[in-house]
């Protein structure tokens, strides 16, 4: 498949864009690019492709604000992705059903954003961010919304605005990682679109720089509005995806 450059002049914009979302709220970014994606590009290019931009993004915005990692969060999940994402190789053929698992990672995300105050917080300890990643690193193939799955677990009291996007920003660069391999494995030939993943490669670096002093600059509150507002939009979305997959066969 031939890429023409101003597909990919609009792509390395939309990822500039998309990066710099995902730098100020943790999120959303990603679930934009990929909807911009596929009005260009054949799904079998925009996964393999789309997994490295994403690499490069969340481990971008992981190293700007390094200081800020929650390392009792993140060092649990260097267990869990690898595990979930081995184990998702033996048991994916087997699940049929999967419009089950996006309503419920819509109503863990429409509990985090509604919930009464008098209920309470997705706080979880530490150590069972392994057994959360381990769940990511095998629905992640599945439902391909990670972002979404995992930021619930994320809005926590006990971290700042830099600790949420900080945080999550490295916990799921593990998880694209190790898409690599396997999409080499697939034989999957990434120089054959290297101008393309370059330029969007270098977008996403400098959308999260800039993406990242707005973080800076806003306030606490702010940054928790626009958090749960990405996470509703999110959960939106999967619900929507959810019900048109469904067959439902009324007549």
């Amino acid at each position: 498949m031939v890429v023409s450059l101003p597909v990919i002049a609009l792509l390395t914009v939309s990822a500039v864009l998309a990066s710099g979302i995902s730098a100020v709220v943790g999120m959303a970014g990603g679930i934009v690019l990929l909807s911009i994606m596929t009005f260009f590009l054949d799904l079998s290019v925009i996964v393999p492709i789309h997994g490295i931009v994403q690499l490069v993004s969340n481990s971008t915005r992981s190293l700007s604000l390094f200081k800020d990692i929650h390392m009792k969060i993140f060092l649990p999940s260097l267990i869990g992705w690898p595990l979930g994402t081995l184990a998702s190789v033996y048991i994916l053929q087997s699940i049929e059903n999967r419009e089950i698992f996006y309503f419920l990672i819509a109503a863990l995300i429409f509990y985090t954003v509604f919930k009464p105050k008098r209920l309470p917080a997705l706080k979880i300890p530490f150590w069972s961010y392994a057994l959360l990643t381990f769940v990511a690193g095998l629905l992640n193939p599945i439902i391909g919304a990670t972002g979404p799955m995992l930021g619930p677990f994320f809005l926590r009291p006990d971290l700042n605005k830099q600790q949420v996007v900080a945080t999550k920003a490295a916990t799921q660069t593990v998880g694209h990682f190790l898409k690599i391999p396997a999409f080499l494995f697939l034989g999957f030939d990434y120089l054959n679109y290297w101008l393309l993943t370059l330029c969007m490669v270098l977008a996403v670096v400098i959308g999260t720089r800039l993406g990242v002093k707005v973080l800076k600059a806003i306030s606490e509150k702010s940054f928790r509005i626009i958090f749960k507002s990405a996470l509703l939009i999110a959960a939106v979305r999967i619900l929507y995806k959810a019900i048109v997959s469904l067959d439902l066969n009324i007549f």
